[in-house]
């Protein structure tokens, strides 16, 4: 019964008051009762309201009592009851929604509901639990993600709730299969692929200067992206025995507002946490002006923030010592190191070891 009040009220929200008079006879269809106003049709008659373009057409009652009527139905009350019921989850049923996934696969499951009002909607799980990289997606309504690459069975309950509270549940089931990633071959330039039941279902273990995901990004024009505040955020650069105010996100590469960090001289050092263990090939480095010039550096590196070892030179012996000048020079290391933390050390400037630098390689 309620249901169909509500169709009612969208049907009627369109049906307003226009007058239309007809040219077969003089009678007054327009009548004025003061304070009241009464609009009616002629026998076999009509009334109707329209605009232009587009146009909303709207009644307005003044008042907490006053109603809006049709047929002796108050269409007040109808939008009351409107705003009054919860959303209908749609094809759902006492077993909930249901599906089978093969591992390593995206997948999405939309979120179809039938809401009275605006419908704005909130979501929010309330019962079970999503997968490891399964997400509940608000705004496009939908669950979505990475299928588990195991055999396994998944339950959990979503709820959806308008903007007067008024909410509904469905319970969803889907079934994940594990299946063999690595029998397409997705790791490429000689990589070798390993069969998981993590994340998309394999990892590439790759050789020589190869590294990403796939094997197929060449880790000596890589750029780590120190200068991107969004991959390197600014906790992860840090500096010892800086020059007066000196901060060490000045050495961020290519950064026009600043001429670089400035260390106090070849006791000083900048470092960059690269936020997990990855391949260094390069680095290039460039001073912020001929006053204040780095003219050669070392590096060293280390896995756990600790421990530090120096770059070492092809013959594994000392230091190995990279140039610098005013101008942008990028550098192979005489070897790749793992590293997660990396340190650039002054050895020789003149005024004091001011720099940018950038480095190169491949980080998961």
């Amino acid at each position: 019964m309620v249901r169909d009040w509500v169709l009612s009220l969208f049907f009627l929200w369109n049906i307003f008051i226009h007058h239309q008079a007809t040219a077969q006879n003089h009678e007054q269809v327009l009548q004025i009762h003061f304070p009241s106003v009464t609009i009616a049709a002629q026998k076999n008659g009509y009334l109707s309201a329209s605009t232009e373009d587009g146009g909303n057409i709207h009644i307005n009652s003044g008042g907490n009592t006053t109603g809006v009527y049709f047929e002796n139905v108050n269409l007040f009350r109808i939008i009351q009851i409107a705003l009054s019921l919860p959303p209908v989850w749609i094809n759902h049923t006492d077993i909930g929604y249901s599906g089978r996934f093969e591992g390593g696969k995206h997948f999405e499951i939309p979120l179809k509901l039938m809401v009275p009002g605006s419908g704005n909607l909130t979501f929010e799980i309330v019962a079970g639990s999503l997968p490891p990289g399964v997400f509940l997606d608000s705004g496009n309504r939908r669950v979505s993600g990475i299928v588990p690459d195991h055999d396994a069975e998944y339950t959990f309950t979503v709820r959806a709730k308008t903007e007067y509270g008024k909410f509904a549940d469905a319970i969803f089931r889907f079934d994940s299969y594990e299946s063999d990633q690595c029998q397409e071959d997705p790791c490429h330039n000689n990589g070798f692929c390993n069969d998981t039941r993590e994340g998309i279902g394999y990892t590439c273990i790759c050789n020589g200067q190869y590294g990403g995901l796939q094997c197929d990004t060449d880790c000596r024009l890589n750029s780590l992206e120190i200068r991107n505040i969004n991959v390197i955020p600014d906790a992860q650069l840090s500096a010892y025995l800086s020059r007066n105010q000196s901060m060490a996100t000045e050495a961020r590469f290519d950064n026009e507002a600043s001429s670089g960090w400035c260390g106090e001289n070849a006791n000083s050092w900048i470092q960059v946490d690269l936020g997990d263990k990855g391949r260094i090939f390069a680095v290039t480095t460039k001073s912020g002006d001929s006053n204040r010039l780095l003219q050669s550096f070392t590096l060293s590196c280390s896995t756990d923030g600790t421990r530090f070892s120096d770059i070492l030179d092809t013959n594994n012996t000392i230091a190995y010592e990279f140039s610098s000048g005013i101008g942008a020079l990028t550098q192979p290391l005489p070897d790749p190191a793992t590293c997660r933390f990396v340190r650039l050390h002054p050895k020789s400037y003149k005024g004091h070891p001011c720099l940018m630098f950038e480095l190169h390689g491949c980080v998961p």
